[in-house]
């Protein structure tokens, strides 16, 4: 047991300690951030009721050092006093399913390969309901909804280990990345009166979920996520990007979260993830894609020609798999040292 999870454990047990968790430092250090007992237990009433509803068992493919994890992996089980399977520790180990359960899967993007492999295990079931967070779902996540539904349904959420969570969306087969999100109704959006409509704003959030920073007294009254979204409706938005991922490529934007989306959108049966190459010596700035497909099914010219219409990458890499963080989300880091 680590460190961070006999604290959580304590907390568990007494209701009173914060609790520790860190970001993944997968595009910068990592940084611990302190959650309370009460935020937690309220985080999970507000998704258990508005996405979940009951369950009779969760088998949990996030790790519990994640906030994402102790949640719905950890204070889920606990408070509904269900049976929890902590299926990231040896994922490979097919779920333990009895007849006619009502079963929570939360999932980090390598579980949807794994679900889908170990299906006959979970057709058992009465009802099944994943959640996914951390990172985009990928193609096994779209396929598995498709043919599992009614069984199955399933959901994205949005939000960070500041945050906690932020917003949600159905996860459908045709899903697509500019698909809406809505609030949670506990989230309040920070934005100049004057916001244009149909314009990129910060999202900036307040909210009684906020955590506490390392060396902070108390939690901050709002947070800058560093995402760009288009608002939608007054509890509704798209999310366009980071603002981390918007460069400038010979003077011209490129949003890298539209990379990635037109990417996903016209290559499916690939794994693609554009990363910022910022001393990039010929354009100042610019980017490489790096992607695998393990069916071979499409080559560096594929990916060039979907990005017809985006300034072109400096560099397009293949991989045997695409490097991810426990927390599912891809490595920046790790692809970086690829080149």
């Amino acid at each position: 047991m680590t460190a961070t999870e006999a604290r959580t454990a304590q907390a568990l047990a007494d209701g009173r300690e914060e609790i520790p968790l860190d970001t993944s430092g997968s595009t910068g250090a990592a940084r611990r951030w302190f959650r309370l007992p009460h935020q937690m237990e309220r985080e999970v009433e507000l998704i258990g009721t508005h996405l979940v509803g009951p369950v009779d068992r969760v088998v949990s493919y996030a790790p519990p050092h994640h906030l994402f994890g102790a949640l719905f992996g950890q204070w889920l089980p606990r408070m509904a006093r269900v049976p929890v399977q902590q299926a990231w520790a040896d994922p490979y180990e097919p779920p333990s399913v009895s007849p006619g359960e009502r079963v929570l899967v939360v999932c980090v993007p390598m579980a949807w390969e794994l679900l889908r492999r170990a299906w006959p295990a979970l057709e058992r079931a009465r009802s099944i309901v994943a959640l996914h967070s951390s990172a985009a779902p990928p193609r096994a996540a779209q396929d598995l909804v498709r043919r599992a539904a009614p069984l199955l349904r399933a959901h994205e959420i949005l939000g960070s280990t500041e945050t906690g969570g932020i917003g949600h969306r159905p996860l459908t087969p045709g899903g697509r990345a500019a698909d809406p999100w809505r609030a949670f109704p506990d989230v309040d959006f920070v934005r100049p009166a004057d916001a244009p409509a149909g314009r990129a704003e910060d999202l900036v959030v307040r909210g009684p979920r906020l955590a506490r920073p390392e060396h902070g007294t108390r939690p901050p009254d709002q947070w800058a996520t560093g995402d760009l979204v288009e608002f939608t409706g007054p509890r509704a938005f798209r999310l366009i990007g980071r603002d981390s991922s918007l460069i400038k490529v010979n003077g011209i934007r490129v949003h890298l979260a539209r990379v990635d989306e037109r990417l996903n959108a016209l290559l499916p049966q690939a794994e693609c993830v554009a990363v910022p190459l910022p001393d990039d010596s010929i354009a100042g700035e610019g980017y490489a894609v790096f992607w695998s497909c393990p069916g071979k099914e499409v080559g560096v010219a594929d990916i060039r020609a979907a990005l017809r219409d985006f300034p072109s990458p400096s560099r397009v890499v293949e991989l045997a798999d695409v490097p991810r963080t426990s927390a599912g989300k891809p490595d920046r880091k790790a692809l970086l040292a690829a080149l």
